[in-house]
């Protein structure tokens, strides 16, 4: 594991993982901590091994767990804020990669790391994680810099982002759940494991079918149903699987009917 600086990169077989190293600062995003992860992000891209990725956090220094706090504010009240919108950068990387991203979080994740955990595809989150968005409460303006407002009412709807953003309030894993802005929620103490299982189940899918499945479902929202019907062929015809449906049909009855079913 690559663990000296502000992002610790771990390998495990396909899966690759990104974790947040600041415990002293509780994972607070800056300026080399995000420069880091845009360039995990785009090493991962060009990296045919790696079939799915997470990003998660180092526990803080009491061994407690913590996703991130957010925008590290110290550095930007010091004047040291990175140039740009790096922040941005990064979520619109992880959007827009054609490989499955998984936020697994427990602790605290609030205002720009659930900007970052947003973005990814999927959240997996532990009963006592505390999310919540703090852009408003905090800087006055509840839009945030990363796309914090868009994708939030994109994953829960209007309401509930309302709700959420209005009022500050923290959340814990059931209910990010029940709103829709987690897919999984798991005790403290199995998050991690059942995390990297289902990683583990994605990474073993055929990477050119999860490109192409990828490439549909990160456009049908945005179509109608003719749409995305229509699109479905387009991209069925532009990274053709190997082999034959015939063939396919043959394999899975075969491997059923080794197992004795």
């Amino acid at each position: 594991m690559e663990s000296s600086g502000p992002l610790a990169i771990e390998d495990i077989g396909n899966v690759r993982v990104l974790r947040l190293n600041r415990p002293e600062k509780l994972n607070a995003f800056n300026g080399p901590l995000l420069q880091a992860l845009i360039d995990a992000v785009k090493a991962i891209k060009r990296d045919d091994s790696v079939h799915c990725f997470i990003i998660t956090g180092t526990p803080r220094l009491d061994g407690r767990p913590v996703f991130s706090a957010g925008d590290d504010l110290e550095e930007a009240a010091s004047g040291q804020a990175p140039k740009g919108n790096p922040g941005g950068e990064l979520t619109r990387l992880i959007d827009d990669l054609l490989k499955p991203s998984i936020a697994v979080i427990d602790g605290i994740c609030t205002t720009g790391a659930l900007e970052i955990a947003m973005a990814c595809d999927l959240r997996f989150v532990a009963e006592t994680a505390a999310i919540s968005d703090w852009h408003l409460a905090r800087l006055g303006l509840g839009i945030g810099g990363w796309g914090a407002s868009t994708r939030l009412t994109r994953l829960v709807g209007v309401a509930q982002a309302k709700d959420l953003i209005l009022t500050g309030k923290v959340i814990d894993g059931s209910e990010a759940l029940r709103i829709g802005l987690a897919q999984r929620v798991y005790p403290s103490a199995t998050l991690w494991d059942e995390s990297l299982k289902a990683a583990q189940a994605v990474a073993s899918m055929s990477p050119s079918g999860v490109k192409a499945t990828m490439m549909h479902l990160s456009h049908v929202e945005d179509m109608s149903k003719a749409e995305a019907l229509a699109y479905a062929k387009q991209v069925r015809e532009a990274i053709p699987t190997t082999g034959t449906f015939q063939d396919k049909a043959k394999s899975v009855l075969g491997k059923e009917k080794g197992k004795g079913n």
